[in-house]
């Protein structure tokens, strides 16, 4: 969500600016390569202190799973749950999403697998259900598009991590399609 792909802003504001058919306006709070644990420490601060908004999406978890920087899964479990009950204060559960780790090149990518991309997305579904907060299964959404994942995947680092356009694209198209549904 914080990568520009050679834009002025994170390339996910631009495409979901350019895509949506009225008018957005985003604060994007992402930071690279941060975890729950860095988003936990200064979600008070840098989030919560904002004005309120009508729709939160959190992308997080590739940075958890990271075999070299591994968050383990209970804790990853605790601190998303912690950052939930922080966003409740104020927002109302549907009004926050949580959107998965999309998948990996894994011919490209060193610390991390599609297998623990699914353990960790299957955590992240099993909590949005449970604190009734939506959920976003980016892993799928790539996976079963008609594009080939690989190409979906190829960004200006093109390590099998950070996507480039048509990985923003169709993350904001998703994102999208979230917020028409955003009343039901």
């Amino acid at each position: 969500m914080a990568r520009h792909e050679g834009c002025d802003q994170p390339m996910v504001n631009d495409c979901l600016n350019q895509l949506a058919n009225f008018p957005l306006e985003i604060i994007n709070t992402a930071v690279s390569g941060h975890n729950t644990a860095d988003l936990l420490a200064r979600l008070d601060q840098e989030i919560l202190s904002q004005a309120q908004v009508d729709f939160i999406c959190i992308l997080i978890g590739t940075n958890d799973l990271a075999s070299h920087k591994q968050i383990h899964l209970p804790t990853f479990e605790a601190n998303l749950k912690q950052i939930i009950k922080k966003l409740a204060r104020i927002y109302e559960p549907k009004q926050i999403t949580l959107i998965s780790p999309p998948p990996v090149d894994e011919s490209k990518q060193r610390h991390r697998t599609n297998r623990r991309i699914r353990e960790y997305s299957t955590c992240m579904k099993q909590i949005a259900f449970q604190e009734n907060c939506r959920f976003i299964d980016l892993y799928k959404t790539f996976t079963e598009n008609p594009k080939p994942t690989e190409e979906l995947l190829i960004g200006s680092l093109n390590d099998g991590l950070h996507f480039g356009k048509a990985g923003y694209e169709l993350l904001a198209q998703t994102i999208l399609e979230a917020l028409g549904s955003f009343g039901n």
